[in-house]
């Protein structure tokens, strides 16, 4: 079944409201709650695991919500937040920009002008960017994501306090009401699983091991027969098995599927981090925390000739896509990190040149920052879950913040970019694409008035008060200096959020035919 045109066009733009509609409402500290059915009902205002659990029965209309899911997805791994403003963005962008369309004006046209105008607003809001400096901001940014919930504002910051800027955090569930903090012993790696049959936490794509051993390994792994002792080993002792390795492929890949499938062991497979002499490196900073020994082809190792002494041990480890999350260290105790870690730092005084030294800098923070485990606690397991949501956001909003900084929040950086926007005065002849991105920049704030049922009069006023910092306070429903006030906003969910808008409302505009499945079919 296949639909053209305008027709086609109308159905896309039908499934990005009903996504956009269904999201608009959590937006800000007025939000609303959305309950997601299951076989225990879910409540939620986090944007993105909303957005994922619609549809339509219409196919052509689905394929609308699912570019708008797409666009939610994107904010969310970019940033890790933002993803409400981002469909609402798209939302804004798809239906001016279609109209255009259909009124004949050229969708590679708008969508260039389009594309050219967002490179001036990202710019504007690098330039705008304010370094988060002091640990206030730290908690200012955790308390606006979390829904201006005070409480996970000061948690974080206090958990960033605790660990450093550089220092992992992880949210898991508490067996309790309360919700605490403690920092141990670990790190992260920047590698995730090798592949996705070694989930073991499907609801959240992770892999999780609880008191695994570790194979550490700068071989290649091809044969299966080469990593099968160690395999033994972990079976034998009844613990899962984690093996970092320069690859791991060929049939040793294909059994190791095999028994995952069949459940025979738990087990998950990573690359070693970062390349050449200094992936070695960073093999023995793992080896640091965790105990056992590095097993180096290079000096003669043999991974078959493993033993239970040569594998690290921690007491939990988190593996999702892209990273690795050890926490807790072997039980060597804390001298052969802490040995590690004046090394480092040795090296690090004696460095050569600033690129070294920033290298040395990171692996040391690493090091010595731990990883903070927040448990989240609740009186049901509906306001663990909705808490739980709350505090990866405002994670996520403070690693964007530390990353990016911050710039004015409440929709008011992104009109404050619309003086970036050039050329605006030379539009003469109908639409154009960056006088559609600028009418869209004032999209976050009208949602922002209508969830707090406000004066949409107060518009206004804030697009044409001068000051950048002035704008509409949605918590107490009333104007004034939002810096003063700690309203900000991470620049890369800012930007992010923009991003993903209008890269999907870019391949909506081009779009002129729709080719589903013929409903005839069973």
């Amino acid at each position: 079944m296949i639909i053209f045109g305008e027709e086609a066009r109308e159905k896309l733009l039908i499934g990005i409201n009903l996504v956009a509609d269904t999201v608009a409402p959590t937006l800000g500290p007025q939000a609303r709650t959305v309950v997601l059915h299951g076989p225990k009902p879910i409540i939620i205002n986090d944007g993105v695991t909303i957005a994922r659990h619609i549809t339509d029965p219409d196919q052509f209309v689905n394929m609308g919500v699912q570019l708008v899911q797409s666009v939610a997805s994107e904010a969310q791994g970019s940033a890790g937040d933002g993803t409400t403003t981002a469909a609402i963005l798209a939302r804004r962008l798809c239906a001016d920009g279609l109209a255009a369309v259909d009124n004949g004006t050229s969708p590679v046209k708008l969508k260039k002008e389009m594309e050219e105008a967002v490179l001036e607003v990202i710019e504007h809001l690098r330039k705008e960017s304010t370094p988060v400096q002091h640990n206030s901001m730290v908690k200012q940014v955790a308390t606006i994501s979390a829904n201006n919930d005070e409480d996970i504002g000061g948690l974080i910051a206090s958990v960033v306090d605790a660990v450093g800027q550089d220092g992992v955090i992880t949210v898991e569930e508490a067996n309790s009401i309360e919700t605490t903090f403690t920092v141990v012993d670990g790190m992260e790696v920047d590698r995730g699983y090798i592949s996705h049959m070694m989930i073991n936490r499907p609801e959240s794509a992770k892999c999780v091991l609880n008191n695994p051993l570790i194979l550490m390994t700068n071989g290649d792994i091809r044969h299966f027969q080469d990593v099968l002792p160690v395999m033994e080993i972990a079976l034998a002792n009844k613990r899962p098995l984690l093996i970092i390795a320069k690859s791991f492929e060929g049939t040793a890949l294909n059994n190791l599927l095999l028994n995952l499938m069949q459940k025979t062991i738990e087990c998950c497979v990573i690359r070693m981090p970062n390349f050449g002499d200094d992936a070695i490196e960073e093999m023995y900073d793992i080896e640091s925390v965790v105990g056992g020994n590095v097993v180096n082809v290079e000096t003669g190792g043999a991974i078959e000739k493993t033993q239970f002494e040569d594998l690290g041990q921690c007491a939990k480890v988190v593996i999702t896509q892209s990273k690795t999350t050890i926490i807790g260290s072997s039980e060597n105790g804390v001298d052969p990190l802490n040995k590690r870690i004046k090394g480092l730092q040795s090296l690090f005084d004696s460095a050569p040149n600033d690129w070294l030294k920033d290298k040395l800098k990171y692996r040391i923070g690493r090091l010595s920052g731990g990883v903070a485990v927040i448990h989240v606690g609740g009186a049901t397991e509906v306001e663990m879950n909705e808490r739980k949501e709350r505090l990866d956001d405002a994670l996520n909003a403070t690693r964007a913040a530390m990353q990016e900084g911050v710039v004015v929040g409440g929709g008011k950086a992104l009109l404050n970019a619309r003086a970036a926007i050039t050329g605006l005065d030379e539009i003469i002849d109908g639409p154009n694409g960056k006088m559609m991105l600028w009418d869209s920049l004032e999209e976050p704030l009208t949602v922002l008035l209508k969830n707090g049922d406000a004066d949409m009069g107060i518009m206004g006023s804030v697009i044409g008060d001068i000051n950048p910092a002035w704008g509409y306070n949605a918590l107490t429903d009333n104007c004034g200096n939002l810096f003063d006030m700690g309203i900000i906003d991470p620049v890369k969910v800012t930007r992010s959020s923009l991003q993903a808008a209008a890269s999907i409302a870019g391949m909506v505009l081009t779009t002129e035919v729709l080719v589903g499945y013929d409903e005839m079919v069973v």
